[in-house]
């Protein structure tokens, strides 16, 4: 059934590969991070903001640590066939963590910015870029890649379904897809909405913790899921629509909760 996501074909295996590269050198820049406080002195001022960095880029660094073993597993396991739908219900999951698990590395370098008080005048501009880009245009972009991740398994689904006269729904365009479409423009319109209203936020400078800590925790379920449930699952369930949906409204809430702490961790 041609859906208008024929030209949509991705080699999972190989990007996952790469994928695996890039989370393993994030976790080093985060464990690098987690050793710069030693030869700083903090004032007495300082130190929730250094406390709050070292809490999000170890919590990151195990993230990310994790993740690049899981897409390294990934870029083993065949993408077509049988096993494509494991596949992409995979990179769905690992993607997902990776977004959160990168903006936690923005998180950190915003807080260990601030720490540094005898340099704060020059590190000002930095902070408020660094706001921005946590909050904003980070989120965003994290929503938007979750969304192609999760073309491939509205591909796969249309390609290993049985129903060969089944509609392609508005546009030649699947309705999955458009289910997806509007989960991804309402949550990026939640995150605008906090941008536009982020001076009225709470203030709660333990938020990076708390969300560094939330992420990991996702992290650590992604990995028992893919490990124990998907090789045991049916095919059908694992690239079900119904999972894909609910896993990409949970997504773009967890993304809005991290543009939240980060405009309210001024």
């Amino acid at each position: 059934m041609n859906c208008r996501l024929d030209l949509l074909q991705f080699d999972i295996a190989a990007a996952a590969g790469w994928y695996s590269a890039i989370a393993g050198l994030l976790a080093g820049f985060a464990l690098l991070a987690i050793l710069l406080p030693l030869d700083h002195e903090a004032v007495q001022d300082e130190d929730r903001s250094i406390a709050d960095s070292i809490v999000v880029f170890t919590c990151a660094f195990f993230a990310l640590l994790v993740l690049s073993f899981n897409y390294a597993g990934l870029s083993g396991r065949p993408s077509d066939g049988a096993a494509a739908g494991a596949a992409a219900h995979e990179q769905f999951l690992f993607g997902a963590v990776f977004g959160l698990a990168s903006l936690l590395l923005l998180f950190g370098l915003r807080a260990v910015i601030k720490s540094y008080g005898a340099n704060a005048v020059v590190f000002a501009a930095a902070r408020d870029s660094m706001q921005v880009v946590t909050a904003l245009l980070g989120p965003i972009l994290a929503l938007s890649l979750q969304f192609s991740n999760a073309l491939d398994l509205e591909r796969v689904r249309l390609e290993q379904s049985a129903d060969t006269t089944a509609s392609c729904g508005p546009g030649g365009i699947p309705s999955g897809v458009w289910i997806n479409l509007s989960i991804s423009v309402i949550s990026i319109l939640a995150v605008l909405i906090l941008a536009v209203f982020r001076r009225r936020l709470h203030q709660n400078v333990g938020a990076p913790a708390l969300v560094a800590k939330g992420v990991l925790v996702v992290g650590v379920a992604v990995t028992v899921w893919t490990s124990f449930a998907v090789p045991l699952l049916p095919g059908s369930y694992i690239a079900g629509a119904v999972f894909e949906h609910v896993a990409l409204l949970a997504f773009g809430v967890a993304t809005v909760v991290v543009s939240a702490a980060a405009w309210s961790a001024r």
